[in-house]
């Protein structure tokens, strides 16, 4: 499935931007211009999403299921067929229509859901199993060392996800509390320890990283997503095998207090919903 699940999210994401190109050129040059909105408005909420989860790296969380953009791609469907059942349109503009409506939905309820069952290695009251990470100079460093005090892990997909990214300087901005309190806030991603290291760059201290290079830790914890790597990245240095977003939180020494197993990877914690995840252990 996961394979399936690659080729299509790279497939979907190349032809909603040359879908969104051709209904804007559609909207200012031809007499159909009602339906070539339709059709951008199909297209355009992926695109609008992610340009803006990318650029600026602030999203950390979406809605679930987008409703305000599902019921503005059916509008759209609805004007594109309008349009070539009244107006005299051709018929592709249902076509494109259908076709960007239809990718949005998968995205939405297939591609962004993981289907998964909770970890009985990360259950809530027992303690966390025995895993080893690098640290940004590449030297090891255990889980009993990183669980010697209170700890959020944060184990994300890696500098490749943009919603990651948003949750990494989500809570770069809000580390004061956590640090006050003694919490160690660690976030984990299967990647280089160059990537991770160039991840690091300019956060504040309080927030760590550390490389799980091999995704051993995240087999461990049961954690791991094999073939979630979105077709062709690999090229820009990444493993095809990545792993679930999830955050444990930790008391000291290392029993496991709480933790956050999304099924949904555009769906995180907040940083104040970790925190009160220590307000209530106190």
């Amino acid at each position: 499935m996961n394979t399936l699940k690659r080729i299509y999210v790279m497939a979907y994401l190349t032809g909603a931007v040359i879908l969104v190109i051709k209904a804007s050129q559609g909207l200012f040059s031809s007499h159909h211009w009602i339906g070539w909105l339709g059709v951008l408005l199909t297209g355009a909420p992926i695109v609008v999403i992610l340009s803006i989860a990318m650029l600026t790296r602030r999203m950390a969380r979406t809605s679930a299921n987008f409703p305000l953009f599902i019921a503005g791609g059916l509008a759209g469907l609805l004007l594109a067929a309008w349009e070539a059942h009244f107006a005299g349109g051709e018929r592709d503009l249902v076509y494109l229509a259908l076709a960007g409506f239809g990718g949005f939905l998968l995205y939405v309820f297939w591609y962004s859901r993981f289907n998964r069952k909770p970890s009985p290695a990360i259950a809530v009251g027992t303690s966390l199993p025995a895993f080893e990470v690098l640290d940004r100079a590449g030297d090891a460093v255990s889980s009993q060392a990183l669980t010697e005090t209170p700890a959020v892990l944060i184990f994300i997909r890696g500098n490749w996800c943009p919603f990651c990214m948003g949750q990494v300087n989500e809570m770069a901005a809000g580390i004061a509390p956590f640090v006050e309190r003694g919490i160690r806030v660690a976030f984990i991603a299967p990647q280089s320890v160059g990537k991770t290291a160039a991840l690091a760059e300019g956060k504040p201290d309080g927030l760590e990283f550390y490389s799980d290079t091999g995704n051993a830790a995240g087999r461990v914890l049961g954690i791991d997503n094999p073939a979630a790597l979105p077709l062709g990245m690999e090229l820009l240095g990444y493993r095809s095998e990545s792993v679930l977003p999830t955050v444990i939180a930790v008391a000291a020494g290392g029993g496991i207090l709480w933790t956050h197993e999304t099924d949904n990877y555009r769906v995180r914690p907040t940083p104040a919903e970790l925190l009160a995840v220590f307000n209530d252990a106190a």
